[in-house]
């Protein structure tokens, strides 16, 4: 009889197990679905005129083939030694470190003042001067992840830099708590503060996410933006202004965008213009996940399932966009995660031929727990 009870209580705590792993399975997906999903703005104001700023650009020195780190994993050691064990085995040179995340925690003890008043510091990295100068002992590249515009935290504890939004069916001004204004002077100053100091800690490159308005096609909210101006003209200020009073540290600045915007007319009614944003900023990576894209995208029923199209056809379009300006750099972020079609070895070389075959060098994998497919990164794709 005992042990009868000790089968049927052996197979409850494997249920348990097994529903716990569905769960955070499923979280996962949905927290990769959440950042990354978008419904396209089909009424935006017409285009404006820009012009190609000229600027002398600051690069890396070598073809950048990274992985994206989370401050938490960044902070656990046994988890680093086995990122850092993979770029010994791998064609990996760069590690992608979270600075602060989309919530609006850092993931170090700052010093900045405006972080201190929020309470932004998580001691998720407890020594980043001491990792960063490992990393470098270690011939691995430090790209640091800077989220912008996207902070509930500094959104809800100074509501007066929060991003209003109009409801058009009653017209009512509301205050989010998920963005803060990016039209908001002391908010340009809070991230170039926060990129100054990550490269005094050790950082060699200072990349920004999240530099948009929140996408709310389809909602009756509607984002405010300050002086009736294009929500292109306030994120390509932004860019100029942080690379203006970042100059004089000669470190190269990169920005993330969504994959649509490769092949896109307008800023996608969030404010980045593939085009424009490429007349400003030293480097541009495009998220082309290929889970990402409708069905029906480039006339594949199923993109997920067909890799090297999507990202073939998406960065051939990036390219094509940014023919005023030869030295810009197009480092495609590339998808090491699965949602509904299983990504293996195979659906990650397709990915990073498809980038190669183009004559682009250089690319990112994003995985949001930080763990990557080692067997498709051994050798050059062939």
């Amino acid at each position: 009889m005992r042990a009868n009870f000790r089968v049927i209580d052996q197979l409850i705590q494997q249920t348990i197990l097994i529903l716990i792993i569905l769960i955070v399975i499923v979280f996962t997906s949905e927290l990769i679905k959440a950042d990354f999903l978008m419904e396209l703005d089909l009424d935006q104001r017409p285009e404006r005129a820009f012009e190609i700023i000229n600027t002398e650009l600051t690069l890396p020195k070598f073809h950048v083939k990274g992985i994206y780190v989370t401050g938490w994993v960044a902070g656990t050691k046994d988890m680093m030694d086995d990122l850092i064990q993979l770029v010994d085995d791998t064609i990996i040179n760069t590690m992608v470190i979270d600075i602060k995340c989309q919530r609006g925690f850092l993931s170090y003890s700052s010093e900045v003042g405006l972080a201190k008043e929020i309470k932004a510091n998580r001691h998720k990295v407890r020594d980043i001067k001491g990792l960063l100068a490992e990393l470098k002992l270690k011939g691995i590249y430090t790209i640091g992840r800077l989220v912008v515009f996207k902070d509930g935290l500094l959104a809800t504890t100074r509501p007066d830099l929060a991003l209003p939004l109009k409801d058009s069916e009653n017209e009512e001004i509301i205050y989010s708590k998920a963005w803060v204004d990016p039209g908001q002077q002391e908010v340009w100053s809070y991230i170039v503060l926060l990129a100054r100091e990550a490269v005094k800690l050790g950082f060699d490159e200072i990349q920004f996410d999240y530099i948009r308005y929140p996408a709310l096609a389809s909602r009756p909210l509607q984002a405010v933006v300050a002086g009736n101006k294009y929500k292109s003209q306030i994120i390509g200020g932004f860019l100029q202004y942080a690379k203006q009073e970042l100059a004089d540290l000669d470190i190269p600045l990169s920005i993330d965008v969504f994959g649509s915007t490769t092949r896109v007319k307008g800023d996608l009614g969030i404010g980045q213009n593939f085009q424009e944003l490429s007349g400003i900023i030293d480097i541009i990576s495009p998220m082309v996940y290929p889970s990402h894209y409708s069905p029906g995208s480039y006339g594949v029923e199923d993109p997920d399932a067909e890799p090297y199209h999507i990202i073939y056809r998406s960065l051939a379009d990036a390219k094509e966009k940014v023919t005023a300006n030869k030295n810009i750099i197009i480092r495609p972020w590339l998808q090491d995660f699965s949602l509904r079609h299983l990504y293996s070895v195979q659906e990650v070389k397709e990915q990073i031929k498809a980038t190669e075959d183009l004559g682009l060098k250089e690319w990112l994998l994003w995985n949001p727990r930080s763990q990557y497919t080692k067997e498709a990164l051994l050798l050059a794709v062939e």
